[in-house]
This record gives C-alpha cells, structure tokens and sequence, in this order.
C-alpha cells in the first residue's frame, strides 16, 4: 500500500515538475521574443530618418485608419468650428460698451481658429493646409468687420485687426505642432 501511494506520489511530482518547465519554457521564449522584438526596434530606429523632417501631406493620405487616428489634433475639427461659432457669435451681437479686453478675447478666438484650422486639414492630407487656413482665418477677419458695419456697430478695428494678424501665428503654431508630433513609420 504505501509503495502504491510513494508511486503516485512520484507521478504526481514528475507531472508537476513537467508543468513547471513548461511554463519556466514559456516564459522564457516571451521574453526572448520581447529581446528580440526591442532589438529590432532599435535598429529600425537607427536606420529610419530623423523625425525631424515634416510629413508631406501625400504621405498622410496614405495612412491607414490606425495611424490617422494617431495623428495629432484628432478633436480639431470640432474646435475649429466651436471658434468660428464664436467669431461670427462676436459680430452679431451687439455690445453696448465694448472694452480692450473683449476685443483681445476676440482676437484670440482667430488665433485659435488658425491653429485649429491648419491641424484638422493637415490630418486630412491637404497639401496647402497653412495658406488656406490663412486666407480663410483673414477674410474671416475682413467678413467680420464688414458685418459689423452693415449692422450698424462701430467696427472693432483692434479686434479684426490683431486677428488678422492671429490667424497666420495660430496656423504657425499648428503646424509646428502637426510636424513635432511622433509618428509610428
């Protein structure tokens, strides 16, 4: 009886002791696998161009869905939107005692229209994304005051005017954002 119980006992260990390798063996090709993978990687890296250079926006039309997910200003199209919302909102409401810091504010609405604008169509892969966001941000300028005076309303010179000048910084700024981002290639 007791030969009998040592006897499944052992079997009971040999069996235990083979999972154990097993999973020891496991884990062991993960993690080479892991080396490897990280090795490979890096050579990539060092094969591969810096990312200095700004992505042409041929090669973002070539994206797939994946990557033009990862691309920055994912929510800019919404917030171009939300600002020209905001703009247009501005020259139709009059304001009975229009102070500097209303018109600053106003003028900061077409900075972020240009830097929003100019990061929505570049992750759409048009080729002059930073011109068409500055002329469309300039006559959106020139509209506005042009608004304003059919309505009746004293134009608010320093308004359109440092926002004329706000758009083409704001696009600048997003388009350094849209190139300095790091991408997956």
């Amino acid at each position: 009886m007791n030969r009998q119980i040592r006897r499944a006992q052992a079997k009971a260990d040999k069996r235990a002791e083979e999972e154990r390798d097993k999973k020891r063996q496991a884990r062991r090709a993960k993690v080479a696998e892991l080396r490897a993978r990280r090795q490979r990687q890096r050579e990539t890296a060092k094969q591969r161009p810096t990312d200095a250079q700004p992505v042409k926006p041929a090669q973002v039309a070539q994206l797939t869905p994946e990557e033009r997910k990862k691309l920055p200003g994912r929510f800019s199209g919404v917030f171009m939107f939300a600002t020209l919302f905001f703009i247009a909102l501005q020259a139709a409401v009059p304001v009975e005692d229009k102070q500097g810091g209303q018109s600053l504010i106003g003028a900061g609405f077409f900075l972020m229209y240009g830097y929003f604008a100019v990061l929505y169509l570049s992750r759409r892969g048009l080729p002059r994304a930073l011109p068409t966001a500055v002329v469309g941000g300039v006559t959106l300028a020139g509209v506005m005051a042009i608004m304003q005076s059919v309505q009746g309303q004293p134009i608010d010179w320093l308004m359109c005017g440092l926002g004329a000048v706000g758009v083409p910084i704001g696009a600048y700024l997003g388009r350094a954002v849209f190139n300095a981002a790091p991408r997956s290639r």
